[in-house]
């Protein structure tokens, strides 16, 4: 088939969890022979070469400011999302339209909930996939008194009635609603209250690993993987180095703390001091750089879907500590085993001080973690069948 991928963001580079599994959905779509057309917003100088390795056909159009703008305002008032007026534009829709006659895809795929309105537009809803990821009214709910950016928290309180209304819409409305967790399916279908929910299908992350470990592990090094744009991450972070780092720090006075993600905000910039918390922003080889790191935390208190961070830690074979929150996205996750998971405080900071203390714990729960992830969260296996419509 011909497969044409609508994208809120520029694909390239991967920084973050939503390109990098929109990028992998397209390498598996490549590995069983589809032609891939891509559309996409662009912000600043796009890398069209690198999104031409992978993608056959690459459109863009760059994201306007005004536009932006002017259709937030406009969508909220007519009770549609913010960030589908956000991602919204006439000099879009054009190019849409054109790819679609020039192009005659076979397939239409929306890169989660913001592209949904070109392919309203189009009439398209036959013969689309909608790659709404998680489930953001979920993520909305638990928002309520996060740390972090305030005009997010503001943007959140009034979106998560519109997306919760757009979710139910396009569940209704489309033959398949992809979604990375079965706690974000089971939260959906409860909201349709007996509506049709066969649209609702599961393909969970898979993970890009190091084909060899390091051994060099540096025991004064903790790690936060995560997208920093985004409200949920800033509020762990803060959380963490407000409520966490402190108790470890009382105990492992010469301890490190690296937030290591795209696009951290000026109030998580102001985190780092130079001296035991570091914020990285964006770094090239992501694997190698977490690496060697003793033990990546995930105190996560807003969530939906699952999450990539505890993933790509294990893959690299280092020990996780995290909420209950996420652990359940990962049904192979068991505490104890391949994980440790704490919700206070005190018993989050003291299974740090363990983990850093004790070496044979570390190395049980590295190799426990890592073989967790190859042996049940391959990109291919969780993504089969991912083009079928099913109609």
């Amino acid at each position: 088939m011909k497969i044409c991928i609508l994208t809120p963001r520029f694909p390239m580079p991967e920084c973050g969890g939503d390109l990098l599994r929109i990028n992998y959905i397209a390498r598996y779509l490549k590995s069983q022979g589809h032609q891939l057309v891509l559309v996409s917003y662009t912000e600043e100088a796009p890398d069209i070469a690198a999104a031409q390795q992978l993608y056959d056909k690459v459109y863009t159009v760059k994201r306007s400011k005004m536009a932006s703008t002017m259709f937030s305002a406009l969508f909220m008032l007519t009770g549609r999302p913010i960030q589908c007026g956000y991602y919204y534009s006439w000099a879009f829709n054009r190019l849409f339209k054109q790819v679609i006659k020039t192009e005659k895809p076979d397939l239409y795929i929306s890169h989660l909930l913001r592209m949904v309105p070109f392919l309203e537009n189009a009439k398209l809803q036959g013969t689309s996939i909608i790659e709404m990821t998680d489930a953001l009214s979920k993520t909305y709910a638990l928002a309520t008194g996060a740390k972090g950016n305030t005009l997010l928290q503001n943007i959140y309180k009034i979106e998560k009635h519109l997306i919760a209304k757009y979710e139910k819409f396009v569940i209704r409305r489309y033959p398949k609603v992809v979604l990375v967790s079965q706690s974000d399916i089971d939260f959906l279908s409860s909201n349709m209250k007996g509506e049709r929910t066969e649209a609702l299908e599961l393909h969970t992350n898979g993970v890009e690993y190091l084909s060899e470990i390091t051994n060099q592990i540096d025991t004064k090094k903790i790690c936060f993987i995560g997208h920093m744009q985004s409200l949920q991450n800033q509020d762990a972070v803060i959380h963490f180095v407000n409520d966490i780092f402190p108790l470890i720090l009382a105990k492992k006075t010469d301890m490190k703390f690296y937030v290591v993600g795209a696009h951290p905000p000026k109030n998580i910039l102001k985190l780092d001091n130079g001296k035991n918390i570091f914020v990285t922003g964006f770094v090239d080889d992501l694997n190698k750089f977490v690496s060697d790191s003793c033990i990546a935390v995930a105190p996560v208190q807003i969530a939906a879907g699952i999450q990539n961070k505890v993933l790509v830690a294990m893959a690299n074979a280092i020990p996780v500590v995290l909420t209950s929150l996420i652990a359940k996205a990962i049904p192979e996750l068991h505490d104890g085993e391949n994980c440790f998971i704490r919700d206070d405080n005190q018993s989050f900071a003291d299974i740090c001080i363990e983990l850093i203390d004790n070496q044979q714990l570390r190395t049980t729960m590295r190799e426990q973690g890592r073989k967790m992830v190859i042996d049940h969260y391959s990109w291919d296996e969780k993504l089969r069948g991912y083009e079928d419509l099913h109609l």
